[in-house]
């Protein structure tokens, strides 16, 4: 039999085994293949009024993150792929198959692995490409027509991605076959990961592992201000390497101490599965602490994803407050106006400000680029009160402002407004606070408004020059465009008059910022594929281990232990592989999810309740399927 046949035949034998693995690649390869389908597709030309420059920008970009996430699993994949097909090195050399030709035999089984997740992952997606858009837009809330359509260049992208980093993978495992000795390769099987270590050393690491992890926490709760990034950076390093050493030091300690204890261990038949536990925690801290850090990644994705969705909903409310605002550099008849809009939709609400503009200088500031402006207290109080809006503050002093601030998708400043002096001109004033309610609606977002005092409002009259604003909100907001010729006819007599008229469209601003809610789509689709990666990753463990631990079972039984208690023992150890990593990347999120929420300046502890059912869920399933495909192999 030639290699190739034989390699193919041992490829079938074992494809329920890696059935698990082929589909969490397979499903990496749908994801990806599709990513690239929306920017290179003709089905999504339908989003050039929705800045589709910027949404394939985010696409690609999200892409990056996802090759590198892919480079890593696929690596692991391959690793553990060859690691276990090793058990049956040992035959094949007796039959007389040099290194060179085993190491083609297990080169062709990953190959054939491959192209299998390539194949259907290329399959499936392109047969469910347009679902896939469909969900991403409807996820996204943005309503438009799409059409089925695939073009071959990103097949052509995603199977070059996929094939090159996979392929540098089969390489580098087939040239380690190759150069292994005999010995070695015969061996291998046998190995375990498992060194002997000073007693002291294990307590250093188990200490050592706690308090990182802790510095870790200590530097994701403080992620306000600008050391945020600062902080968030030591924050992901920290939680790594913590991870790691507790992996790798503290777990496997504290249990190495519960099995000194006598009393726990001989109770419940403990110690048929804790002894074995210990074992597998030692043997794979590093698989362990790498399902761990999967997890945190895809637990702060969709923390990530279900932020900029908040963010972007409040600064769509934010927008909103007024459909259309007509800027003026004289006094118009907003009355008027209002009945002009009134042709064609009904006006729920209006009102009108005059606001002195100042200029840079006047600030004592460098953003000489920025808007400057003032606006009286007793303005902002009526304008309030005929758009419906909260307005509580007392009217300030002389020597006192009110800062009007807008919704940010991510701030790194913090609250920079508290206790904060201001000057304007050769006064200085004490700015009272920040208050984000949209009293000039968007015109808020593109400038820095202060809220001062009828009489301050008086006395600075001299240093800047009187804008007007007018605005007004519909009934019907998908009928805004009816009006857009009145205001636009508006304006040009405005400007025949000699009169500046500007008119700032609220829906013109939304449909720039939709890259937003694309992304929230996206992120979930990571958490998804992320959440599944980790997921297999443990399935192929616990396999594969079911394999080493059926002889010994098989002893057990034989001298007497019930099945039913042997079963138990099983299920005891399978879970705690799932849940241990499990309840570590709970702890964990909290902390990364809370620093996030500190940037985004939202509360996300919802997010870490959510993510952490479905998690559940997910490895609950998974969990079951291990431990009755374990129950299988060791007793069937």
């Amino acid at each position: 039999m030639s290699i190739f046949r034989l390699s193919f035949s041992n490829f079938k034998r074992s494809l329920r085994e890696y059935g698990m693995l082929i589909l969490s690649l397979g499903f990496s390869v749908l994801i990806f293949f599709n990513f690239q389908n929306m920017v290179y597709s003709d089905s999504m030309k339908v989003l050039q009024e929705f800045k589709k420059d910027y949404i394939d920008m985010i696409i690609q970009a999200a892409s990056v993150v996802f090759v590198v996430f892919l480079f890593f699993f696929i690596w692991y994949a391959v690793n553990v792929f060859l690691r276990q097909r090793k058990k049956e090195i040992g035959i094949y050399i007796f039959m007389g198959v040099d290194n060179a030709g085993i190491g083609k035999m297990f080169a062709l089984e990953a190959l054939f692995m491959g192209l299998s997740a390539l194949i259907s992952g290329l399959f499936f997606g392109v047969l469910f490409s347009k679902l896939f858009q469909m969900l991403l837009l409807r996820m996204s809330e943005i309503s438009v027509e799409i059409r089925f359509s695939v073009s071959l260049k990103p097949m052509v992208i995603t199977g070059l991605m996929f094939g090159s980093i996979y392929g540098i993978m089969i390489l580098k495992g087939y040239y380690s076959l190759k150069r292994s000795s005999v010995l070695s390769l015969i061996s291998s099987a046998k190995q375990k990961e498992i060194t002997q270590r000073n007693p002291v050393v294990s307590v250093l690491l188990a200490l050592l592992g706690g308090v990182v992890l802790a510095a870790g926490y200590f530097f994701a709760w403080d992620t306000k201000g600008l050391e945020a990034l600062e902080h968030g950076l030591l924050a992901v390093i920290l939680v790594i390497v913590g991870i790691y050493l507790l992996f790798d030091g503290l777990i496997p300690e504290l249990l190495k101490r519960l099995i000194r204890n006598k009393k726990f261990l001989y109770k419940k038949e403990r110690s048929l599965w804790m002894n074995s536990l210990a074992f597998r925690m030692k043997k794979n801290y590093r698989t362990y602490a790498i399902v761990t850090v999967l997890m945190i990644c895809s637990v702060t994705v969709v923390a990530i994803s279900i932020a900029m969705k908040q963010r972007y909903e409040k600064m769509v409310n934010f927008d909103q407050t007024y459909t259309y605002q007509v800027l003026s550099s004289q006094r118009q008849d907003g009355a008027e106006i209002k009945k002009g809009i009134e042709e064609e939709n009904t006006v729920e609400y209006w009102n009108e400000y005059e606001v002195l503009i100042l200029p840079p200088e006047v600030m004592h500031t460098k953003f000489t680029n920025y808007v400057y402006g003032a606006v009286s207290w007793s303005q902002i109080k009526a304008g309030a009160k005929r758009a419906g809006l909260e307005f509580s503050w007392e009217e300030p002093s002389e020597n006192q402002v009110i800062m009007l601030e807008h919704e940010i998708l991510i701030s790194l400043m913090g609250d920079q407004t508290r206790d904060k002096t201001i000057e304007i001109g050769t006064e200085t004033y004490e700015v009272l606070g920040g208050d984000k309610t949209p009293y000039l609606g968007n015109i808020q977002s593109m400038s820095e408004i202060f809220v001062v005092s009828d009489e301050t409002y008086a006395s600075l009259m001299p240093l800047g020059q009187v804008e007007f604003f007018y605005n007004y909100r519909i009934q019907d907001l998908g009928n805004a465009d009816k009006s857009r010729p009145f205001l636009k006819e508006l304006a040009e007599k405005g400007r025949e008059q000699g009169v500046n008229i500007g008119v700032n469209f609220t829906q013109d601003t939304l449909s720039q910022d939709s890259w937003n809610r694309i992304l929230y789509s996206l992120c979930l689709f990571m958490f998804a594929t992320l959440i599944l990666a980790a997921g297999s990753v443990l399935f192929l463990k616990t396999r594969n281990e079911a394999y080493e631990d059926k002889e010994r079972y098989g002893i057990l039984e034989k001298i007497g232990v019930q099945r039913t208690v042997l079963k138990q023992s099983v299920r005891k150890e399978i879970c705690f592989t799932y849940y241990c990593p499990f309840v570590l990347t709970c702890l964990t999120s909290y902390f990364s999810v809370k620093a996030l929420g500190n940037v985004m300046q939202e509360e996300l502890f919802r997010v870490n309740l959510w993510s952490a059912g479905i998690i559940f869920l997910v490895f609950t399933c998974i969990c079951f399927f291990s431990v009755r495909e374990a129950w299988k192999r060791l007793f069937d």
